[in-house]
């Protein structure tokens, strides 16, 4: 039995000895490579003299090289700024692509960035989106009205007639995801064939192979997207600009080209997470809570990212979350400004709804006087499934239960004083589809799909294939445990083939959709293989199909027994009792469960799976430097059945982390020139060993019934909670609540609470 068991991750062996094969591990014959020329201000028009470094033999590409190309592609934005693969006369942001210069050495094109000249006539930036957004301001892009990009509202059941309210502003600045390792590519154009291949650590190669199609006019059968191994994502390996230069290179040059992002590339100009200022009020009456009325502004950046604005989107639900509220009110203001793209970042969008609500609650408690345990007793839903005032479909799980056990265990072993405080948050993790996208694009879809093919030779050796990939998160094990578990076979006879566009259908690695999607349609071509197997025994022997026993490895019929191995060698080397087609084989390509469109009244079901995830956090403050230290954290995670418990709570542990170090140390700021002021992890603080606590990690199981296996999806939950969780243990050292709430939570800004 491999399913619901702590086994050895199948990977580690090959990573951990350094046989992995990443990026920058690839090598092609005649391979260049490729730096990127950026701008130094970030508003600006400017020309660009290449001829030293050309009379060096460096190729030197500017916009003008990509005129018989489109910009990047948006899916999902009604209107959006063109955005090409490198800048057209203006740069609009600090570090934005001007031009790139390709040669034979890696270390000699960055040398030769120097030798570009570029004149700038510098003009004053848009750094404050509030400003970019009055009448009188200059226009960042002249084909669009204003920088208003991206209006929206939001409007779920009637807003109640007697109520009473809490209103506060919440700011949550810009953050890194920050990988181990950075984006990087390798692609490759054959001149003769017209195809293009492309080495990229990228979470959603099927996505971004159509998009490629888009932006250079070449037919998708001709492109292919290959994964290797990668060292995390975290929302920013989901980013087009990395794979559209580096490919506009090969096709200039006709020759291999590699890129891998520096860490300062990635720190100025990768994908960053939400920028965003919050104006919100929480309605009630007495001890109910009745609903939330939320007003968002959103600096998108000098452009809208790929993806945008499904990060906006996807907190929707989360603005009422587990309570049983019947209004919400939700407005967004999309803004453009001189500062890289914003984008997906682990979460996509859910952490900053997350503090919004949860802290709105715990205010409300200290208003009216009672226990925020009690409050939320009183509003937690009580029954699932249950769909909420959105359309949301929460499919399992006990609320209240939760509540109480991770209440039990925070309080354990506890000691207060008045600069420690205790606080708690609830989030409700999806997993699995962006079904909340027909909130935006004007027709019913539903591409949440995944797809497996799977195959067991003579020797009873099965290799499963599908085009998404994993990014550290065990994907190999998950699936090889299954495989194994549904065939009876030994996980060492499954092999696992991942991220290649060449495989099956697939939208590839995001939004915690691996153990909803991705493992549902991996057991589904199991049971299939396994059913495929008992017919053609059931010919083989003249028996009907169900004389035909498979457990446990073995096989049954007609008192005989024998193993999975030995059958598979029967049916391929005796086929003619079978007939001429033969194969072990199954193909199967899943839509996500419990999926619809938006209605009239745009309701939607945001996701097949909801987990529940409640953190609590103690904390002390020194009264003297504002910082805070983490005394105890714990999780209670309810991600329905686990396949592997120990990557569940690597998972949990992670995420966790990622959320303390956006609650308390990562930031990206701007100065009035447009200048970012983290431009190495000596200025972006990210959390080490030191400022993590050991976690105390709880589990609750309820399997959904919505997926074949129970399974919820568990990758960003542990991100979504701490802001939530810390902040409100900050507010019970103050006893009483924070009007502006700041994400992260800085020492100068704890210290301005206390003066």
């Amino acid at each position: 039995m491999y399913i619901g068991n702590s086994v050895k991750r199948v990977e580690d062996l090959r990573l951990l000895s350094g046989k992995g094969r990443f990026i920058d591990d690839l090598y092609f014959p005649n391979m260049l490579y490729m730096a990127v020329l950026r701008s130094n201000y970030a508003w600006a028009k400017f020309n660009i003299n290449p001829r030293k470094a050309e009379e060096r033999g460096f190729t030197v590409i500017t916009f003008d090289d990509t005129k018989d190309f489109n910009p990047l592609p948006n899916f999902f934005a009604p209107k959006y700024p063109k955005e090409y693969i490198l800048a057209k006369n203006e740069a609009k942001y600090f570090g934005e692509p001007l031009a790139l210069i390709v040669g034979r050495d890696r270390y000699e094109v960055y040398d030769a960035l120097e030798l570009v000249e570029v004149d700038y006539d510098p003009k004053n930036p848009l750094i404050d989106p509030f400003k970019a957004m009055e009448p009188n301001s200059p226009k960042l892009h002249e084909d669009l009205d204003s920088n208003l990009v991206y209006t929206d509202l939001f409007v779920y059941g009637e807003e109640p007639k007697d109520f009473d309210s809490v209103e506060k502003v919440f700011r949550y600045n810009r953050i890194l995801p920050s990988p181990i390792e950075t984006n990087g590519v390798i692609a490759d154009f054959d001149k003769i064939t017209g195809s293009l291949t492309v080495y990229a650590n990228t979470q959603v190669p099927q996505v971004f192979k159509t998009a490629l199609s888009i932006i250079f006019n070449i037919p998708r059968p001709k492109i292919r997207i290959i994964v290797p191994d990668s060292g995390g994502g975290f929302g920013g390996k989901i980013f087009l600009k990395p794979i559209a230069m580096t490919a506009l290179a090969s096709i200039i040059t006709g020759k291999p080209v590699k890129y891998i992002e520096t860490r300062y590339e990635h720190m100025i100009s990768a994908v960053h997470g939400p920028d965003r200022h919050y104006k919100a009020k929480i309605l009630y009456k007495g001890d109910n809570l009745l609903g939330m009325d939320v007003e968002l502004v959103e600096d998108f950046g000098a452009y809208l990212h790929t993806y945008q604005p499904l990060p906006i989107l996807r907190q929707i639900y989360h603005l009422v979350g587990p309570y049983k509220m019947k209004y919400l009110r939700f407005k967004v203001s999309g803004v453009v400004t001189n500062k890289p793209p914003t984008g997906p970042y682990r979460g996509l969008g859910i952490p900053p709804a997350v503090l919004v609500l949860e802290n709105l609650v715990k205010s409300v408690s200290k208003k009216i006087g009672i226990s925020e345990i009690d409050l939320r007793n009183r509003n937690l839903i009580d029954k699932l499934p249950y769909e909420s005032i959105t359309g949301a479909v929460y499919d399992s799980g006990n609320y209240k239960e939760a509540l109480r056990r991770l209440v039990v265990e925070l309080e354990r072993d506890i000691t207060r004083d008045e600069y420690t405080g205790v606080g708690i948050a609830f989030a409700l993790e999806p997993g699995s589809s962006l079904a909340f996208q027909t909130l935006v694009v004007n027709k019913p879809r539903t591409p949440y799909y995944e797809g497996v093919y799977m195959r067991m030779d003579s020797g009873g050796d099965v290799t499963v294939f599908l085009s998404t990939n994993s990014m550290g998160t065990g994907h190999e094990t998950s699936i090889s445990q299954v495989v194994a578990d549904v065939l009876g076979i030994s996980m060492e006879d499954v092999k696992v083939i991942l991220g290649d566009t060449a495989g099956p259908p697939g939208t590839g690695f995001y939004g915690s959709r691996f153990s909803v999607v991705a493992i549902s349609a991996v057991y589904t071509a199991a049971l299939k293989l396994k059913e495929k197997m008992r017919e053609y025994l059931a010919k083989m022997y003249n028996v009907e199909k169900e004389e035909v026993q498979i457990e446990n490895g073995l096989v049954k019929i007609k008192g005989k027994a024998f193993t999975v191995k030995e059958a598979a060698n029967m049916i391929y080397n005796r086929s003619y009792l079978i007939g001429d087609e033969i194969g072990l084989d199954s193909s199967v390509t899943i839509n996500s469960y419990n999926v619809n469109v938006a209605d009239e009244k745009r309701r939607v079901n945001f996701s097949t799976t909801y987990g529940v995830n409640l953190h609590g956090v103690v904390i002390r403050v020194d009264k003297e430097t504002g910082f805070i230290k983490i005394l105890k954290y714990v999780v209670l995670s309810d991600c329905g059945n686990m396949i592997n418990p120990m990557i569940v709570d690597g998972q949990l542990m992670g995420g966790t982390a990622m959320g303390i170090g956006a609650s308390l140390y990562e930031k990206v700021e701007y100065d009035e020139n447009g200048i970012p002021k983290q431009i190495s992890l000596g200025e972006y603080w990210i959390p080490s060993a030191e400022e993590i606590p050991n976690f105390n990690i709880l589990h609750m199981i309820s399997p959904s019934p919505f997926t074949p296996l129970g399974t919820k999806g568990v990758a960003e939950g542990g991100a979504t909670v701490p802001p939530a969780a810390i902040i409100n243990a900050l507010e019970d050292i103050l006893k009483k609540p924070i009007e502006y709430v700041e994400i992260p939570i800085t020492p100068e800004y704890v210290l301005n609470l206390f003066k």
